[in-house]
């Protein structure tokens, strides 16, 4: 597995009350695909899974929202901390689009950022929904706000309607699929949610491709911990992104977890 790289915090972002992107300088060159993690280690604390939510070579960064105490630690953190990184580990998502229709919720987001960013300079079309509860919940969006990229559109939901579409991010995608054709859809965020988004691209048949989040140890496939049911295949390594075709197959996929002990938690 590799012992943990030190690295030293370099920049902070604050994206909203409960999130904050950390920027740190790469002391070696590792090669990096949108979609793929790494291991953060917080000394004292824990060591978690992470997204890259920002890659832009000698610098990177992870997008962090307080959920638990490691998270909660990272964010209390200050320029000039250090942390420890293994990895990137995972399977990536796949930039083979012309059309792509991209779906954060929440902080699920962050591993879609840097997918939007490879997609646009492959020359594809990108349709972007960013989607949280409020718009106080919002991630990156003054970045892709002001971002005047002509392939790139960027619409905005919220449960409440404090910004653009009212409603549910399956909502505001199901218009969007009555009026485009896109030729794959790309997502990370609540489970639930994604799990909505699967159908609608199931019933179209357009490419899908969903982040799932599971509780994990080691990051590259040997404790098994972030097993999926019923067909044993790792989120750390044979994900976390995964196609249409392998969700059918997972019993699991958008009803139910498992925790630190194994036991079953709904989604």
């Amino acid at each position: 597995m590799g012992n943990p790289e030190s690295m030293q915090i370099s920049k902070i972002i604050t994206e909203n009350p409960h999130s904050k992107t950390l920027l740190f300088s790469l002391k070696n060159q590792i090669k990096f695909q949108p979609g793929q993690f790494v291991m953060v280690w917080i000394p004292e604390v824990d060591e978690i899974p992470m997204s890259i939510s920002s890659w832009n070579p000698p610098e990177m960064g992870i997008t962090v929202q307080s959920i638990g105490e490691a998270t909660q630690a990272l964010i209390s953190m200050f320029k000039g901390d250090w942390i420890g990184i293994r990895g990137p580990f995972g399977n990536p998502f796949s930039t083979n689009s012309k059309n792509a229709l991209v779906v954060g919720g929440g902080v699920g987001i962050a591993p879609l950022r840097p997918l939007v960013y490879r997609l646009l300079d492959r020359g594809a079309e990108v349709t972007l929904v960013n989607a949280a509860k409020t718009k106080k919940e919002l991630i990156y969006f003054k970045e892709f706000d002001n971002l005047a990229h002509p392939n790139l559109r960027v619409e905005i939901a919220t449960d409440d309607g404090s910004l653009g579409f009212k409603g549910f991010a399956t909502e505001a995608v199901a218009q969007l699929l009555d009026e485009n054709d896109f030729d794959r859809m790309y997502t990370c965020g609540p489970e639930l949610m994604m799990a909505g988004l699967y159908n609608l691209a199931k019933t179209i048949k357009i490419r899908f491709q969903a982040s799932l989040e599971r509780f994990m140890k080691c990051g590259c496939g040997i404790c098994g911990t972030c097993a999926m049911d019923p067909t044993g295949q790792l989120v750390c390594a044979d994900g976390p992104v995964f196609t249409g075709e392998q969700l059918a197959k997972l019993a699991n996929f958008g009803k139910y977890h498992r925790d630190v002990v194994g036991m079953k938690k709904e989604c």
